[in-house]
């Protein structure tokens, strides 16, 4: 049989030591992470239910071994304790994807990944297909092996094959099966590839008439005269630097990013049958010259000019500026003039200072940048080359949205390839991701978030990698007429899939802020299993920075950016402050600001000890002062700095407003206080680094209840250390996000009492 055994919190338990019992049989499956628990899956030979039986009986009885101060636990301690749960495995326990699983009665398609019996692959599949015998299942001929298991393809229905679990005892896992970039490319011909085309422009519903969002493409142009692209992009929303070059796509990558920009991976849009909804549109401006490359000087430059092309012709667009070009080499996190002025631009300056004083109308802007890629020659050396490539110029600004590459793509057609393998696992870095690991530690955590950018694979043969097969790349649109589909892939990719989720969220919240727009991007990001493997438990602050160098704070994901949902509300603040002000002649720390957080303190009461998240994250752009003069006091890039704390269960609102005004804030928050210091993910010491904080609580919902309120308050920059700024009494902006999430399986509406609280009215279902 298999049982599913729930282990809270996640990352609490080592499987393989804790529930690999090979003396009795019994074998770790499958994990998958549940509501903040590890769902584990174990098969059980019959007759070996009782060696759970006995663990627990010893475990009531019997002491283990004397820890190192010579105290004895229960013996079994670490593995009872941390078992919340234990029951017959169902489908939604074995079903391991991503995406959510086909409707019950649905005829689909499922990998489903077996348990590999001594007798080898090909009699691991032989018996499976007898087993299935009779059951209205459909098994593939062929499969593909791993380490420990073999995947086989099956045609069924949901419900049969979760009807069928407890008699089909080789299943490990489900997953479902899609379609990939290989057979649209490789299988398909142009004139196959134009149909399957042309049936997905039939279903795109285009942006509403109103809506101003557009992602501002900065590369190589646009071919906008591709189907898919044709009421998008418009021609007059073209543009190039230099007005002696076409606008038009001389190269392929800008065409393949707006494709992503629009739609994301065309992969499972043109496999599918849904509506497209497209809620925002494209403009291009043509930074590289139909010949040769920009001199280094001028990237800056030409960034500050393109963003000025488009402003001039249409003012009022809310638009997110998405930039995969970089200069290769090592920055070690110190300001560029490239970096320094897409800082300035971000905050609302333009390239040059017309006057020593801050403008009362700053114009803020949201910039996407890509990490930049290691070489394919060098992915032989993963994962080490990505810790030692770090992220490129200018993917160190500080007010811009950073990204790396992940990849979920890891199946190939090995029969094809027998020589390659593949290089990532699934959920884990990809090999083009570069990362911040060696730089100082007073610059930014960057990447700030990762998304999908495919995969490669490394021959056995020549001992090379390669960024094939096409089945780990992503789909997209070319810019040859004749091939209207074309693959593409690392951090280019992952930057114009963020720019997407950007835009839509643009045009589904438009009175939202650059700031509040970067924050929900970061607030909706997830790290994967494979990520959060390789943060140990006890994981120090130089553990939690390397991890957070690699990953940001995880896999953007536009669903859970957009959504407040009924156990799981976000609530957004946008609000000023003014971080330092002048007496006497004196410049000194301002005031802090305080919000009361409008949970349902009743309703977290009566939930007890039901677990609970509080996710946070502080978002709030900077003037940068990038003169290479120590970064120290009023030579600190950073124009000022900002924090958030959130009051303690054990205070009250007066002492914690006085334990904030009694922190050391003239110094960097390397080391600072805080009384509010357990179940915080990273702490205040490890995610005060840059302009972009974020989060994450972890307790009871009845310890929730009383930390009701958070601070936002000033630290030091050089709008306080330098006299002659002219910026003491200036206010700046900062947008606060936060989510409270109750996990498990508790059925709570936390969301309509907040509603009602802050008066927003709730829609009837």
């Amino acid at each position: 049989m298999k049982v599913a055994i729930e282990v809270r919190p996640a990352g609490s338990l080592d499987f393989g030591k804790k529930l690999e019992w090979k003396r009795d049989g019994i074998k770790v499956l499958s994990v998958n992470e549940i509501d903040g628990a590890d769902v584990v899956v174990v098969r059980v030979p019959p007759g070996r239910l009782a060696a759970f039986e006995r663990r627990v009986q010893e475990y009531q009885t019997e002491d283990g071994k004397p820890d190192k101060t010579g105290d004895r636990k229960p013996k079994h301690a670490a593995l009872i304790n941390v078992i919340t749960a234990f029951e017959l495995a169902t489908f939604d326990v074995l079903w391991t994807d991503e995406d959510t699983p086909p409707e019950p009665q649905v005829e689909s398609w499922f990998q489903v990944w077996l348990r590999l019996t001594p007798e080898g692959p090909a009699s691991t599949h032989a018996a499976f297909v007898e087993e299935t015998a009779g059951l209205n299942i459909i098994v593939e001929p062929g499969y593909v092996t791993f380490p420990g298991r073999v995947v086989v393809a099956v045609q069924a229905t949901r419900e049969v094959l979760a009807d069928s679990l407890q008699l089909l005892d080789m299943v490990a896992e489900i997953r479902g099966v899609q379609a990939t970039a290989d057979f649209f490319l490789s299988e398909l011909t142009p004139f196959e590839q134009a149909q399957w085309v042309a049936n997905l422009r039939g279903r795109r519903e285009l942006p509403d008439p109103n809506s101003s969002s557009y992602v501002t493409l900065l590369d190589t142009g646009v071919n906008n005269g591709h189907r898919l692209l044709t009421g998008l992009v418009d021609d007059e929303d073209l543009h190039a630097v230099d007005p002696d070059w076409l606008a038009t796509d001389h190269e392929g990558h800008g065409t393949g990013m707006a494709g992503l920009s629009l739609f994301g991976d065309l992969t499972e849009h043109l496999a599918g049958d849904d509506a497209v909804d497209i809620p925002h549109r494209l403009e291009s401006v043509k930074i590289w010259p139909p010949d040769g490359a920009n001199a280094p000087h001028l990237y800056g430059e030409v960034t500050a000019r393109a963003v000025s092309i488009v402003e001039d012709a249409y003012a009022d667009r809310e638009r997110t500026f998405a930039l995969m070009t970089t200069t290769m080499g090592n920055t070690l996190g110190r300001p560029t003039e490239w970096s320094a002025l897409v800082d300035r631009l971000a905050f609302g300056l333009g390239p040059v200072d017309e006057s020593p004083e801050l403008p009362d109308d700053l114009s803020q802007k949201l910039f996407v940048l890509a990490a930049g890629n290691v070489q394919i020659r060098e992915w032989t050396q993963y994962p080490e080359v990505n810790r030692t490539s770090t992220v490129e110029d200018p993917g160190q600004a500080w007010n811009a949205i950073t990204v790396g590459a992940f990849t979920n793509l890891t199946a190939f057609d090995e029969l094809e390839n027998p020589s390659l393998t593949v290089i990532a696992p699934q959920g884990g870095l990809a090999p083009a991701s570069r990362t911040s690991c060696l730089w100082e530690q007073i610059w930014p955590f960057k990447p700030d978030v990762v998304a999908e950018g495919g995969n490669g694979t490394r021959c056995s043969v020549h001992r090379d990698a390669t960024d094939g097969p096409s089945d780990l790349r992503l789909l997209t649109t070319s810019h040859i007429a004749a091939r209207p589909l074309a693959e593409t892939g690392d951090t280019s990719a992952a930057t114009a899939e963020v720019a997407r989720i950007c835009g839509n969220l643009r045009a589904r919240y438009p009175d939202y802020w650059p700031e509040t727009h970067r924050a929900l991007v970061v607030q909706g990001a997830r790290w994967s299993q494979a990520m959060r493997r390789l943060l140990p438990i006890n994981a120090g602050m130089r553990d939690k920075a390397a991890f957070l160098r690699t990953f940001g704070y995880g896999a953007a994901s536009l669903d859970r950016s957009a959504s407040s949902l009924r156990n799981e509300p976000t609530l957004v603040v946008q609000e000023r402050i003014t971080p330092y002000v002048e007496d006497k002649g004196s410049v000194s720390l301002g005031y802090l600001n305080i919000h009361d957080l409008p949970w349902p303190r009743e309703t977290l009461q009566q939930l007890g000890g039901a677990p609970v998240e509080l996710r946070v994250t502080l978002s709030y752009f900077i003037e940068p002062n990038p003169a290479r003069r120590g970064w120290q006091s009023n030579f600190r890039y950073q124009s000022h700095g900002l924090r958030f704390a959130i009051k303690a269960a054990t205070e009250t609102v007066e002492s914690f407003t006085q334990r904030i005004n009694k922190l050391e804030r003239e110094v960097e928050q390397e080391n600072m206080a805080d009384a509010d210091l357990d179940g915080w993910k990273l702490g205040p010491n490890v995610r005060s680094r840059g302009s972009l904080h974020s989060d994450i609580w972890s307790g009871t919902a009845v310890a929730l209840a009383s930390k009701s309120h958070i601070a936002v308050f000033p630290v030091g920059g050089w709008w306080k250390d330098w006299k002659g700024s002219k910026r003491a009494g200036s206010d700046v902006r900062y947008s606060l996000v936060v989510t409270l999430h109750v996990l498990g399986e508790t059925d709570v509406d936390i969301y309509t009492p907040i509603a009602n609280q802050i008066g927003i009215e709730v829609p009837i279902e």
